[in-house]
Formats: structure tokens, sequence, C-alpha cells
């Protein structure tokens, strides 16, 4: 009988436990650039060599607006010839909590882990935001984490 309480009170601590939703909306490209197909960066952008793989790649003809966001920068990082990231950074607390606002309206309610930083986990995409305080900046990662990596 006591195990019967013990088990049947597991089993409802488990079912209290909020689980982690999916990201709704997961994006499949960041203006025009996809995330996990192949792309070669053309004439509009302007790249360096960020890592022996990597490409790190601004683009002059970009909107610099997120969602009515002004964004004080926003780059691409290619690895072998795919996107996998793009960063982005706000000025200020207000535009950083308009931006994580419009982004929890599209994509739903983000893990929040230690330290501040906001997850939404995709199967393809991850999207993470976080402000620095010090800085008085905010910070917008989208990372492609299916990145095909070549056996050498």
């Amino acid at each position: 009988m006591i195990l019967r309480s013990v088990l049947t009170f597991l089993a409802l601590a488990c079912l209290s436990i909020p689980a982690q939703a999916a990201m709704r909306a997961e994006p499949t490209e960041f203006m025009g650039v996809p995330f996990g197909k192949e792309f070669q960066p053309g004439k509009s952008f302007s790249c360096q060599t960020d890592s022996e793989e990597g490409l790190k790649c601004v683009r002059a003809g970009d909107d610099l607006h997120l969602h009515g966001v002004v964004l004080k920068n926003l780059s691409y990082l290619f690895m072998y010839k795919r996107l996998f990231t793009v960063d982005m950074e706000v000025d200020g607390k207000e535009n950083f909590d308009k931006l994580a606002a419009e982004i929890a309206r599209i994509h739903g309610k983000p893990a929040k882990l230690s330290g501040g930083m906001l997850t939404y986990t995709g199967k393809q995409v991850d999207i993470l935001l976080y402000f620095d305080e010090t800085r008085h900046t905010g910070e917008l990662s989208y990372v492609f984490k299916n990145l095909p990596c070549p056996v050498e």
C-alpha cells in the first residue's frame, strides 16, 4: 500500500512539472538565407574568414530592423557552406524587451536559463536571447544545430 502511494505521488509530481513546449513557427531561413542548405554568399556579402571552416559575413543591403526594432549590427556565420549562426545586437533594455516580446509572440514561451538567457529550442534552429547589463546591449542569435561536419 505504501509503495502504491509513493508511486502515485511520483506520477502526479511528474505530471505537474511543466513540459518544455516545442518552438512554434521554427525559422527555415533568415532574410532569404536558408538554414541547413548549401548557400554561397554572393557579391552583396562582405566576408572574412572567422576560423578554419568559418566565414563571417555582413550584407550591406540588409534592413537593420527586426520586428520593428532597430538593430545595432547583424552578421552571418557560414560553416561548411551553410548558414550556421545569425548574430544581432540591439541598444538598450527597452529595445531588447520589445524584440523579446515579439519573438515570444511568434515562437511561444522561451525557456529561461541561469544567468538570464532565454532560449527557444527547435528541431533544426535554436534562438538565444540575452541582455548584457554591463554593455546595455541585447544579443540575439539564431543557431542552426544540425551542421554537417566532414570527417577528416
